[in-house]
């Protein structure tokens, strides 16, 4: 059989994305907590609301703290969201 040379193989979710260490903190997780206490229905369709998106995402210049950047989301609308953002072309902020 001729050689044939290996497809590249997509890397792993986990490590194409940017990890933001600031998620994984209790501020964040307290914060997280309180804002959907207090919006606990997603913005697109009214079901329950499991993340707390930031609008202008953090690496296009998004301020990460900025309670006005932030909107309730349920999963489903979340990574439609984050799905679209993936596929356009960007900037990166430093």
């Amino acid at each position: 059989m001729p050689w044939m040379p290996e497809s590249k193989k997509r890397k792993q979710m986990h490590e194409r994305r940017v990890v933001e260490p600031r998620y994984n903190t209790s501020r964040w997780r307290r914060y997280r907590a309180s804002f959907l206490a207090l919006n606990p229905l997603c913005a697109e369709c009214d079901h329950a609301a499991t993340v707390v998106d930031h609008i202008t995402p953090v690496r296009l210049g998004g301020e990460f703290w900025e309670p006005t950047n932030h909107q309730p989301l349920c999963t489903e609308h979340h990574n439609a969201k984050s799905g679209r953002e993936a596929h356009k072309p960007h900037t990166y902020t430093s």
